[in-house]
């Protein structure tokens, strides 16, 4: 079964998981593959969406794979079912959406719910924001560029991990900005300094939302600077 480099670096995130969630399900990709390829050892295996079409199409998808005992399918809005079914998931997969509608999922989080994986189709920063509020900590990061979105994973533990410290670690992620630098998180930051350089031309400098996009620009600026000179120290 062929799935989008996106989809498989989300997936490699499960690891020794015996209770996983796949939220907005949508065609049921994830929870096949994790089943058919990755963690065969997984003993209870969700696939939920808020509407029954794509709650359809993966019942299709997972009956013609054989999965139909093996994957509960969940008609539910966000998390909120995990808590009436009083389901304990070590790990809740919450991709393909932007920050805001993730947020909005994340307030019905609970005790239920160990871990998160998370995909974001904007900025990852307000879940990250969001995490250092609870005191979560981030387990792994990884960027993946998937049919030219360069698109931030991040799998956020509540009871291990690396401590989100700081308005940097928001931003870049406190394992990614430590990590060496990748050519794909350069891409990726200075591709957004340029997009905030591109609003900055069209926004008066003397309205609020200016100096708060300057702020931004050059906290970015600063971190594609750094990792231009640590190239340029390990060439000289």
């Amino acid at each position: 079964m062929l799935i989008t480099p996106r989809l498989l670096a989300i997936c490699k995130m499960i690891k020794d998981e015996e209770s996983v969630a796949d939220i907005g399900t949508d065609h049921a990709y994830v929870p096949i593959y994790l089943k058919k390829d990755i963690n065969n050892n997984i003993k209870n295996l969700y696939a939920s969406d808020i509407s029954k079409g794509p709650l359809d199409a993966a019942k299709t998808n997972v009956k013609a794979f054989g999965f139909e005992k093996e994957i509960q399918l969940i008609l539910g809005d966000g998390i909120k079912w995990i808590n009436d079914y009083k389901a304990k998931i070590n790990t809740c997969i919450i991709a393909g959406l932007g920050s805001n509608t993730i947020l909005n999922i994340l307030e019905d989080d609970s005790d239920n719910i160990d871990c998160y994986i998370i995909s974001c189709n904007t900025a990852v920063a307000p879940i990250r924001k969001w995490a250092k509020s609870k005191r979560y900590k981030i387990e792994e990061e990884v960027l993946i560029s998937d049919n030219d979105i360069i698109y931030e994973i991040i799998k956020i533990n509540k009871n291990g991990g690396v401590k989100i410290k700081n308005k940097a670690d928001i931003i870049f992620g406190p394992i990614l900005r430590k990590q060496k630098p990748s050519k794909i998180y350069f891409e990726k930051w200075l591709l957004e300094e340029q997009r905030q350089n591109d609003l900055l031309v069209k926004i008066p400098n003397t309205e609020k939302k200016y100096k708060e996009i300057l702020r931004y620009r050059n906290i970015l600026k600063k971190e594609v600077n750094k990792v231009l000179f640590n190239e340029f120290k390990k060439n000289k």
